[in-house]
């Protein structure tokens, strides 16, 4: 499915559809060959569908009224698209969407039947991304704060390579999950990197109700053997 503006006579598309793939890079939009489907027995990829097809169940399993707080909760909090316009979110899609974060990144959340009240304590300011100083492999990744973060919430980093060289700036959609560390902690060394190569890094707030802040970007090199 491609995802489109004005479809009758479409000026823009994001998605895959008759085998092809309409996507957007710095020098404008661009169509390519759909590529064959992911190995669909990675561990990653049997926990997200486990959960997604668990918290389905669930949803079917709330109240009326728990239902009609999700939507409530969705239109005051609209999502953005990959256009980066607003949308407003379903609240089956809501509950589904900040349950699923809060289990992915803390294997001991409990699901929430009903939304969150409180707003996220803390949000990213600035991100540094350098050269580790320790170990070969190490990319060191230091942060500022707007709020306060506290220990029961989570910094998700996630990262996007080897690459070849810092010129690989169209990387959006090759950043995985990487690690996270508590919310009142301000930097983390990623490990196990390949030398000499290039990575992206990407920070963002995560409170334990599944809200999330936006990412924040930098890019570094691992250190390498001496």
């Amino acid at each position: 499915m491609a995802v489109v503006k004005d479809p009758l006579h479409s000026t823009d598309a994001r998605g895959s559809v008759g085998g092809l793939t309409y996507s957007n890079v710095r020098g404008g939009n661009i169509v390519k060959r759909k590529s064959g489907p992911s190995v669909g027995y990675l561990p990653t990829q049997t926990r997200v569908r486990s959960l997604m097809s668990y918290l389905s169940r669930q949803w079917g399993e709330l109240s009326d009224a728990q239902r009609a707080s999700w939507q409530s909760w969705a239109n005051d909090h609209p999502g953005i698209d990959k256009f980066g316009d607003p949308f407003i979110m379903s609240g089956s899609n809501a509950y589904t969407k900040l349950n699923f974060v809060a289990a992915f990144i803390d294997d001991n959340a409990a699901v929430q039947d009903l939304p969150p009240v409180a707003v996220p304590g803390s949000g990213i300011d600035a991100l540094t991304v350098v050269t580790g100083l320790t170990l070969a492999g190490d990319i060191d990744v230091s942060w500022t704060e707007m709020g306060t973060g506290i220990a029961a919430d989570f910094w998700e980093i996630g990262i996007a390579g080897p690459f070849l060289s810092p010129g690989k700036v169209a990387v959006e959609s090759r950043y995985t999950h990487k690690q996270s560390v508590a919310g009142n902690v301000l930097l983390d060394t990623i490990e196990g990197l390949d030398e000499s190569m290039w990575y992206w890094v990407r920070v963002r707030y995560v409170a334990a109700d599944g809200q999330v802040g936006v990412w924040a970007t930098g890019q570094a090199t691992p250190k390498v053997t001496i």
